[in-house]
């Protein structure tokens, strides 16, 4: 659920979604549209997201993962 890991990580950081979307070379509408659940980001848009976040890709990732996807290991 990488909606719901963009919107906290950007929230805790105090940054917009205009924000996020201007560092991310990104529109924001685009920002908008993932973190509602709208669109399903690309590998690519997810790792320039983690990027302009200042967040490792493995913690989005990690923070977007269920907890059904977690208790297969």
């Amino acid at each position: 659920n990488y909606s719901r890991a963009i919107r906290t990580i950007r929230a805790t950081k105090g940054i917009t979604q205009k924000q996020l979307a201007s560092l991310a070379n990104m529109d924001a509408s685009y920002i908008s549209r993932i973190e509602k659940g709208d669109r399903i980001p690309t590998l690519q848009a997810i790792e320039t997201i983690s990027k302009s976040l200042k967040v490792p890709l493995y913690l989005l990732t990690l923070l977007a993962s269920e907890q059904k996807d977690l208790s297969e290991f």
